[in-house]
This record gives C-alpha cells, structure tokens and sequence, in this order.
C-alpha cells in the first residue's frame, strides 16, 4: 500500500523568546492509504497545528513533509486543493444559501459539472440525512450544519479526507 502522508522531524511552534511555545517537536507519522487515524490530545497540544501544515496551510518550521507524493503549497501539488476533503472545526458554511446552493458552490470550485454535483447531492443528502436541499443553512441545527460540512468535504471525492 501506498504512503498518503509522511512526516518527519517536523517543528513548528508560536511565538519567540520566553514565550515560544513548541506545539510540534520532532513530530514524526507515516499513514498509508486507505488508513483512518484519530489524532487525540489535549487543548493545545498541536492537533490543529499539524492538520493545518498537512493541508499545507502553515508552513513547518523545520522537517520534511510529504501528503499524496508531494510538499503541500508546492506548485503542481494537489494539496492544499481538489485531492482533500476538509471539514473544519469551525463550521464555514455560507448561512445564506441552500444545501443545494451550498453544494453546487463548492463542487464548482473544484471543477465538477452541474450532473456530477447534482448526483453527489442526492447521494450525501440521503446518506448524510440532511433535509432536502432547498433547506437554508442558516435554518439549520448545529449537527445539520455539520452534516453539510462533511457534505462539502465528501463531495468531490478527495483521495485524502481531514476531518
């Protein structure tokens, strides 16, 4: 089986001087495609951090990084982009639109054509157990809107999914 991400001797912390705080200190994973990881800890202890160095949306202070064969925010490579799935902690959702709205939004930012997105949606709205989606995000409950984040995350089929 092939790596999806490998991480070695990875740095990264915040702040300087005395108060540098090293959330991530000679961090070292390898997880195989395929695989499911649950990455626990305490509040502060990097979890977030180090999602957001694979997703290639902070830069590591030191440490060699490899997500689906390639350094993320390097040119040419898939992540952060189309290969991950990402459904934040915070809940992004754009209050204002629909579940269908909302689906088609970001299947089009990722290049996906009206019947491809219209297919998913029918398919994520059932499995998901969402209201139909003409349904306001904003109308939602907590657990809706999180449903349709994973929605939005599960959508185009990444190779990689963060949750």
């Amino acid at each position: 089986m092939a790596t999806a991400i490998s991480l070695a001797r990875l740095h990264r912390g915040y702040g300087s001087g005395r108060g540098r705080v090293d959330v991530l200190r000679d961090f070292r994973m390898t997880i195989e495609e395929g695989s499911i990881y649950g990455l626990l800890g305490p509040s502060g202890c990097g979890k977030t951090t180090l999602l957001k160095v694979v997703l290639g949306r902070l830069v590591p202070e030191s440490g060699e990084i490899d997500v689906l064969g390639t350094r993320p925010g390097e040119a040419g490579s898939p992540v952060p982009g189309s290969a991950v799935g990402y459904s934040p902690q915070e809940i992004a959702l754009y209050e204002d639109l629909s579940i269908t709205e909302t689906l088609l939004f970001h299947g089009r930012l990722h290049g996906m054509g009206r019947d491809r997105i219209a297919n998913r949606q029918a398919w994520l709205i059932d499995f998901l157990d969402l209201p139909g989606g003409d349904w306001q995000v904003g109308k939602l409950s907590g657990g809706q809107k999180r449903r349709v984040s994973l929605a939005v995350a599960l959508l185009h089929e990444p190779q990689l999914l963060l949750l």
